[in-house]
Order: C-alpha cells, then structure tokens, then sequence
C-alpha cells in the first residue's frame, strides 16, 4: 500500500512515518512545496503527478499557533486537506491529527456525540474539521501534551521552564490526559490495518491529572525544582488568555475503545531522566 504523510519531519509525523516504515508500507512524504518525496528512493516530484495514487493519506501538519493567526492557520489546513484530498485513490484511508482543544467548553453528553465546543484559539477549525468529515477522513482527538520518542514535547516544556520552576494557578481547575507519541503512530496503524469505519475517536490514557497534580507528579520526579502556586489573575498576566484557557481546560475523554496505550506518563515520569 502506498502511504502519503503530510507533516512528517513534525514531532508526531515523525514517529507516524517510522512506524509505516517499519511495517513495509511504501511511504511518500508531502512537503510545504507542495511536492511528494519517496522516503525511500529520495526522488521529489509536484504533487500533481500524484493524482488519485495514494491508499493512505496521513496529515500531521499544523501551523503553530504562535507564528500564524487563527485564520490564517485555518486557511492553511483547510487548503491543505484539500490537495491531500486530491492524492488520495476512491476509498482510500485518510487520517487528520487534530486536537481536544475543539471540545474545550464541551459536556459529556458534548464529548461523546463529538459535538464541537471549542476554545476560542480554535474555534474557526470547526469548518476544517466539519469538511473533513465529509470528504471521509478519520479525525483522531489528540491530547493537548504528546510526550516520549525523538524531540519529547514534555521534555521540551521542561527544558524551556525558567530555573525548573513551573507555575500553577489556584484553584487548579483543568483536567488532563495524556499520550505516547508512539501510541499515536500505533493508532493510526491500526486505522489503516482494520479499515475501521467509525469517523472520529478520541485517544489518550485513562488517567489525567489537574495541573498542580501534574507539577506536583514533576516535582516528586526530581524534573523540575520548584511550582510557583499563583493567582489565576496574575497567572493570565504573565501567560496570556489563550494559556489561561488551556490550563482551564476540563475533560474526562470518552477514548476510543480501538485504542490501546502500551505506554503510561507517570510511568515516564518516573523512570526517565528528562533534564
């Protein structure tokens, strides 16, 4: 099967594009030149030659939200799942990466009929992902942390802490999970192995943890020095509205019964030197 992956020199594309290799999938890679790479063979060519080839597409790309605005990286993707749309065979397997962020002022009833209620940074992803699903790609709901592998995200926050001291505002209020990056790439796996036909699925470890639970789990690691207990008030002064919104974020995931963790943060947490 030949397998398309948008995104893949990204921190999750990475990890996706190892594992289909692994597993003899033939693997392209769709660059910001709107051209195709042979993973193996190294020859680039224009998309266009492409039309109608592809079993499986994969999109991992996603401007970060720091360098582009809302609507411009709503343009990006929507435009983007456009031409991956156009390399894809009748039929084929197509899998968006996207994020829980749509479902931030979500309920429960929300979550599990997969009702968009999204965190004002993402609300204009609501058509990207209302598109998608009618043009028959998959969207998997990845947490907002992604951790392990090559270029760990969790071990990039850390390092990026001034002095090992993270900031928790109290009343802690949000509720997160989280997920292996490499049990991302097993999902998707799974996806295109199976031919599942449910559309949407959420993917995270069954156990989360409030923000000042999470630091705390830090601190008893020895991964950072110190949590700074602050106000929400003074917390927004230094982070911004969009962070507050994030650390507000409150979300018991219905996860996907299709979905497996081989891997656990606290676990990692653990037993892995991160600084």
């Amino acid at each position: 099967m030949k397998v398309l992956i948008a995104g893949a020199n990204g921190y999750i594309g990475r990890h996706v594009t190892e594992i289909f290799v692994e597993h003899g999938f033939e693997v392209f890679t769709f660059n910001r030149n709107n051209c195709v790479v042979s993973h193996t063979e190294k020859i680039t060519r224009k998309a266009s030659y492409f039309e109608s080839y592809f079993d499986v597409v994969v999109n991992c790309a996603r401007p970060h939200w720091a360098e582009f605005s809302p609507e411009e990286i709503t343009g990006i993707e929507f435009n983007l799942l456009k031409q991956l749309d156009r390399l894809a065979t009748t039929g084929a397997t197509k899998i968006h990466t996207s994020g829980v962020w749509l479902f931030g002022n979500a309920s429960t009833v929300d979550l599990k009929e997969f009702r968009l209620k999204p965190l004002e940074a993402v609300k204009l992803d609501v058509r990207t992902i209302n598109s998608a699903i009618k043009q028959n790609w998959h969207i998997v709901y990845c947490p907002s942390l992604v951790y392990g592998g090559e270029n760990c995200q969790l071990k990039r926050i850390v390092e990026s802490l001034s002095d090992g001291t993270i900031q928790v505002a109290i009343p802690s209020q949000g509720y997160n999970q989280y997920v292996h990056v490499m049990d991302i790439a097993r999902f998707y796996l799974l996806l295109v192995k199976e031919r599942i036909s449910s559309a949407q699925h959420f993917i995270a470890e069954t156990e989360g943890y409030t923000p000042e639970s999470f630091a705390q789990l830090l601190l008893d690691s020895h991964i950072i020095k110190k949590v700074t207990r602050t106000t929400w008030s003074e917390y927004e002064i230094t982070n911004g509205s969009i962070s507050v919104e994030i650390e507000k974020l409150n979300l018991s995931l219905p996860v996907s019964f299709l979905f497996k963790t081989t891997e656990c943060v606290r676990m990692y947490v653990e037993n892995y030197s991160i600084t």
